[in-house]
C-alpha cells in the first residue's frame, strides 16, 4: 500500500478519541485536496482487526481500520498520489484524442474531469503539502 493518499470526494468518519480519563466519539471531515500519510505504526483491536495510524496534512492524526481505507480506495474516495499523476496525464492524452477525432463532447468530459482533478492536486500543494 502506497504511504502517501489524496482524498477525492468529501466524506465524514467517526473516530474514537481516547482523551485521559475520558473517552468519546468524533466526527471527522476530509476534504478534496487533504492528504494521508499511512505511517508503519498499527494496532490490532480484538473483534475489529487491524488499524493503520493515518497522519491528515501532518497536522493531526488517528487509526483506521485496514477494511475502511481499502473500501475508500475502492470506491475512488482517496488515491495515491501517485496515481493522481497518472490520471491527470491520461486525461490529457484522452482530450488530445478527443481534439483529434473533433468529438466535442468527449473533449468538454475529459477537459471537465482534468479540470477538477487538477483543482484537488492546487489545493494540495498550496498547503504546502507536495508530492512525496
Amino acid at each position: 500500500m502506497d504511504k502517501n493518499h489524496v482524498i477525492l470526494e468529501l466524506f465524514q468518519h467517526q473516530v474514537t478519541c481516547c482523551c485521559p480519563g475520558e473517552k468519546h466519539q468524533h466526527m471527522i471531515e476530509f476534504f478534496p485536496g487533504d492528504v494521508w500519510t499511512i505511517t508503519d505504526e498499527r494496532k490490532y483491536v480484538d473483534c475489529l482487526g487491524w488499524h493503520f495510524l493515518i497522519v491528515v496534512n501532518e497536522e493531526y492524526q488517528f487509526f483506521m481500520q485496514v477494511g475502511e481505507i481499502e473500501e475508500l480506495y475502492s470506491e475512488g474516495t482517496i488515491c495515491s498520489i501517485l496515481d493522481l499523476d497518472l490520471r491527470i496525464n491520461h486525461l490529457g492524452y484522452k482530450i488530445n484524442e478527443a481534439l483529434d477525432a473533433h468529438d466535442r463532447e468527449s473533449f468538454l468530459s475529459f477537459a471537465d474531469e482534468l479540470s477538477n482533478i487538477q483543482e484537488i492536486k492546487n489545493k494540495m500543494n498550496t498547503e504546502d503539502v507536495h508530492a512525496f
